[in-house]
């Protein structure tokens, strides 16, 4: 392998072992397996960095792709482990998370549990919020910030650190939306959002509100797992961006994988469980 070659690196992270591939495109390659850390996730990076590269013979300025795999996302909604979430909706669709379709394997049974990701957030932290925008993408209630205040204050006070705003028919007018998100934002800078018109702008509700729930479920920790990664590439003196693999496929920037989370772990089209 040439001193000056450019390398391209990916990694995948899994839970017991961590797949690493060098290759510089003309016959160099290095393929090896560590061991994954449960303490740290981003731990094989450092052992990358600070054990194979210099035994390949490979300095960290000369990484010029940077190719990232992991189950980071998957892994917080499968062990429910992700953020403490609350949902705004608007007034009166409170419980779309929870009725669903209304599909029920046993439909003749006397008692009714919910089949659906009620896991997100239970009903206490599904609160309503005076706005209305009709099926014509007109505003018939501006966003009262009086009533938006409150409820977001009764979800911090309730300890969540992230929100997924779910209004009516904000796919064909996203103006209620965005004006909650810029007011969460500006008094609560410490709360990740996610917007349906952003997330998932396509029509049925109880669709897109799930996939908005859980791409904000899994926000704060991807974030903080992505910030590790990051940080030990700048000390080790890689200087190329970080992309990651998609559940669809392709790679997208870390920046779009910390704004859209959910394209991690669900595919395009992707229904939610009922």
């Amino acid at each position: 392998m040439g001193a000056g070659s450019k390398v391209s690196v990916g990694v995948d992270i899994g839970g017991t072992f961590t797949d690493i591939v060098v290759t510089d495109g003309a016959g160099f390659a290095r393929i090896t397996k560590v061991p994954s850390s449960r303490r740290d996730p981003s731990e094989p990076i450092a052992t990358l960095f600070d054990a194979l590269l210099p035994s390949w013979q490979v300095s960290p300025e000369r990484v010029m792709h940077f190719i990232h795999g992991t189950t980071v996302a998957t892994n917080a909604v499968l062990e429910r482990k992700g953020a403490r979430l609350g949902i705004l909706t608007t007034e009166g669709f409170e419980d779309v998370l929870e009725i669903g379709r209304q599909n029920r394997k046993d439909i003749y049974a006397l008692i009714q549990t919910p089949e659906t990701p009620v896991f997100l957030a239970p009903g206490a932290r599904r609160l309503g919020v005076r706005e209305l925008t009709d099926a014509s993408g007109t505003v018939v209630v501006p966003l009262d910030l009086q009533s938006l205040d409150a409820q977001v204050r009764a979800l911090v006070e309730d300890g969540v650190n992230a929100i997924a705003i779910c209004f009516l028919f904000s796919f064909l007018n996203s103006a209620n939306e965005q004006q909650a998100a810029d007011f969460i934002r500006a008094k609560y800078p410490e709360i990740m959002v996610s917007l349906s018109c952003e997330v998932d702008p396509a029509f049925r509700e109880y669709e897109r509100t799930c996939v908005t729930a859980f791409d904000a479920y899994v926000k704060p920790g991807l974030d903080t797992y992505l910030n590790a990664i990051e940080n030990k590439l700048r000390r080790a003196g890689v200087r190329c961006a970080m992309h990651l693999m998609q559940s669809r496929g392709g790679t997208c920037s870390s920046e779009i994988a910390r704004q859209r989370p959910v394209r991690l772990f669900a595919n395009e089209g992707w229904h939610c469980p009922e």
